[in-house]
């Protein structure tokens, strides 16, 4: 049975899952990548670091977004899954 603590989880994270998946967006329309692009190329080191320190902070901050959206996908599919077990 889900609770409203579980409830208040989800919703929590979905919220966060949507403030990451909008800020993506605006890096993908700025250097017109996605973000799955993006992510391949930065770690394959297809895109050089930038020498502009501006664009490697957003780089930076580019690929911790991304991971941090995985993070949140990977946890709500645990509460979808702790959801079905019960």
């Amino acid at each position: 049975m889900t609770t409203i603590e579980e409830i208040n989880e989800i919703k929590k994270k979905i919220r966060l899952r949507e403030w990451l998946i909008n800020d993506l967006e605006k890096f993908e329309s700025k250097f017109g990548l996605s973000t799955k692009e993006f992510v391949e190329k930065w770690r394959l080191k297809k895109i050089p670091e930038p020498e502009d320190h501006t664009v490697l902070e957003e780089f930076l901050e580019w690929e911790g977004l991304s991971e941090s959206l995985e993070k949140v996908d990977n946890e709500l599919k645990d509460i979808e899954n702790r959801i079905r077990e019960s």
